[in-house]
């Protein structure tokens, strides 16, 4: 076991878009123990070793000697594989309220606290700037649930039919809005909510809107 093996469970870890209280809770050890570990003040024991490899979907070799590659241990499947590889992520994004959604100009550059923050892998080819925001409400139903997580980039500039995250800049509500944007020759930009049956369903936006940033991706978590 080499003195680096905590800057290779720094390295997975981070790939993975995890802060250290979550590689923890994944791992069943505390935030104390792999800040300790990825230090170089202690080193994992056996048993650690074995759920570290687990959690960081990576083999103990690579762990320990940076060998092999990043490769988690595994029988092979016999099955004909019907699925493409996984697109490949770097770095990770903040999930943050509706409220710093609305204001996201003023608070974009504030540092996040990485301890308080949930982060998810950043989706191929997002800026820098991209963040996450999960659903509330109806008005995006059938399309986007009450609990999905979207994936919004303010460097990507929207097309009619986009979803976009916006805000009324005449409106005395700090919060944001996810809905359809819809630009038609000849008609004023609207706002559209994909809900057939939902109240108000078109905000014709006339220059009192912001444009927050487009929704590129979005995430449905299993219900349990």
């Amino acid at each position: 076991m080499d003195d680096y093996i905590g800057d290779r469970i720094r390295q997975r870890r981070t790939e993975l878009g995890m802060n250290q209280p979550q590689l923890g809770k994944r791992i069943g050890r505390s935030k104390g123990a792999i800040s300790q570990w990825e230090s170089g003040k202690a080193k994992p024991d056996r048993d650690s070793l074995i759920v570290l490899a687990k959690g960081l979907q990576c083999s103990q070799e690579w762990l320990l000697e940076g060998k092999e590659g990043i490769q988690e241990s595994r029988e092979p499947y016999q099955l004909e594989s019907n699925v493409g590889p996984a697109p490949v992520m770097s770095g990770s994004v903040p999930v943050i309220s509706w409220v710093q959604a609305g204001s996201f100009t003023e608070v974009c550059h504030v540092e996040l606290d990485p301890e308080d923050t949930i982060w998810l892998p950043r989706p191929p080819g997002a800026s820098d700037d991209c963040f996450a925001l999960r659903v509330v409400g109806d008005s995006m139903v059938p399309r986007y649930n009450p609990g999905t997580l979207i994936y919004v980039d303010p460097e990507v500039q929207p097309e009619n039919g986009d979803d976009v995250v916006a805000r009324l800049s005449d409106s005395s509500i700090e919060e944001a809005t996810f809905k359809r944007l819809i630009m038609e020759p000849g008609a004023p930009k609207t706002l559209m909510a994909l809900n057939p049956n939902w109240p108000h369903r078109f905000i014709d936006i006339n220059g009192n809107c912001e444009i927050i940033g487009t929704v590129i991706a979005d995430m449905n978590l299993r219900r349990r």
